[in-house]
């Protein structure tokens, strides 16, 4: 059985600030004023509610509406107000992080570096993250990046929880890596190590529940062997 660390995506593989810089050209395709507390908005997710607002006022889509919808998959389904307000919202940052993959060194001084070295211990490394799937595996191909074994990420729609991500993966999840708690919550009930990473964005009460706190991605060397 194959042995799996999954690490988040924003915040912990990639710098807090990738995701600041796209959330602040959303807002401005937007024509939405930049929130002051922005940081914040982003560990909680509280700016989907700005930017489903504004978006609802350009284009007049109501959250109750029902909207028909053709599927990659050929398949006819029937969308609420509220989903496709997500999905447009999605598509701006998807646009977003792609400018910014092109623009910028996404990833953590050294972090890349470190993995390669933890993969070389037999581990594979598995994508955890509430971001859309195709907006992570375009910013790794933007950012050249090929350590990745694993994407488990978001549909359109942001329709997962982190617990059914996590539940998609093949094989022992030996640590969990992530910047909030929603990230690491999940380890222990998978019988998981989790280690929290104080670069990203935490929620607070992090440090408490996991069982290891860095601030260097150095320091992954010497907890996993």
């Amino acid at each position: 059985m194959e042995k799996i660390i999954a690490i988040d995506f924003s915040g912990t593989l990639i710098k807090p600030e990738i995701a600041e810089l796209a959330s602040k050209k959303r807002f401005q395709i937007l024509q939405t004023e930049i929130p002051k507390n922005l940081k914040q908005m982003l560990a909680d997710n509280k700016h989907y509610d700005l930017n489903k607002e504004q978006i609802s006022r350009l284009t007049n889509i109501k959250k109750n509406m029902k909207i028909k919808y053709n599927t990659n998959s050929k398949q006819q389904v029937e969308l609420t107000g509220e989903q496709i307000l997500t999905q447009i919202m999605t598509n701006l940052f998807q646009f977003a992080m792609y400018q910014v993959a092109k623009e910028k060194d996404i990833f953590p001084k050294n972090l890349i570096e470190i993995l390669k070295k933890i993969k070389s211990k037999g581990y594979k490394l598995a994508i955890v993250s509430g971001i859309r799937e195709d907006i992570i595996s375009g910013m790794l191909n933007i950012s050249n990046c090929t350590i990745i074994d694993y994407i488990f990420g978001q549909n359109p729609i942001l329709s997962y929880s982190n617990k059914e991500l996590l539940n998609k993966i093949k094989g022992k999840i030996e640590y969990v890596i992530g910047d909030k708690l929603s990230d690491i919550q999940p380890a222990k009930e998978l019988k998981a190590k989790s280690i929290f990473v104080k670069w990203g964005h935490p929620t607070g009460g992090e440090e408490k529940l996991a069982d290891f706190t860095i601030k260097k991605p150095k320091e992954l060397l010497e907890i996993i062997k």
